[in-house]
């Protein structure tokens, strides 16, 4: 089923997606289909649509998140993050959104952060290097009360927390490792070792969010509506966690694919 551009507004209501929220926003555009109208409307162009609208939506008082992951300083070839230039690994909306009017940038060469709003600049300062553990992005977003999930074309698989989770629950398929490299904010150099838990090399270890995905939807704590050929999911970040922290407090393998291994 195609779409309109226009539909994006009503479905993001529909979502949940209110004036004054704080939205987690993760996309794969490409599963809602060919919009409709032209078969050569370009990415550019549905990207601007979305975004539109969601500013429409959560006004001058909203503020809008999106994961710019770049995994830099796992990159034993180059261990640079530039904080203006690397571009995003995980889509092409992250580095659409890079390019925004207005956004800033946590500085985590690993799994960086970007924002539009009042508050993304004090949510986004880094005060550890860390990207999962005390005082870490994630555990801040917690603060911020209306904050919400909005995954677009991904369906309920996608937990931005998922990896802080583990770090709290001392997940045994996870382990921390320290990486050097180079961060690089305009003429400013500065050579760090960061943090960054990473997985065991299994096929049990690797990360799995929809379990707990299905049980929120189950539990009604989901909101959703269908746009094209996919749907947009909404869910509030902190009502979420702490879903998502009562279930792994019992089975930390909730958040992998599992079986447990020894």
């Amino acid at each position: 089923m195609d779409y309109n551009l226009s539909d994006f507004e009503k479905a993001l209501r529909k979502s949940g997606i209110q004036q004054n929220d704080s939205i987690f926003l993760t996309t794969s555009l490409g599963m809602l289909g060919q919009p409709r109208l032209s078969k050569k409307i370009t990415y550019q162009r549905i990207a601007i649509s979305l975004l539109k609208s969601v500013k429409k939506i959560i006004g001058k008082n909203g503020n809008i998140f999106v994961p710019t992951y770049s995994y830099s300083f796992g990159d034993k070839k180059k261990n640079v993050f530039f904080l203006k230039q690397t571009k995003s690994k995980i889509g092409s909306f992250p580095n659409f959104f890079l390019k925004q009017k207005g956004c800033v940038r946590s500085i985590d060469p690993m799994v960086s952060i970007a924002g539009i709003g009042k508050k993304c600049k004090k949510i986004l300062t880094v005060n550890s290097y860390t990207s999962y553990g005390k005082n870490c992005t994630f555990e801040k977003f917690l603060k911020i009360n209306n904050l919400k999930c909005c995954n677009v074309g991904l369906g309920i698989n996608w937990m931005p927390f998922i990896h802080h989770l583990d770090w709290i629950n001392k997940a045994p398929f996870r382990y921390d490792k320290f990486f050097s490299g180079t961060i690089i904010i305009g003429k400013q150099k500065k050579k760090i070792k960061w943090h960054y838990p990473v997985r065991y090399l299994r096929k049990e270890a690797y990360p799995n969010g929809y379990k707990i995905g299905r049980l929120a939807l189950k539990k009604g704590l989901f909101k959703y509506s269908k746009i094209g050929r996919s749907q947009i999911y909404v869910i509030n970040y902190k009502r979420f966690f702490n879903f998502a922290k009562k279930l792994t407090a019992k089975n930390k393998w909730l958040t992998a694919k599992g079986p447990k291994f020894k």
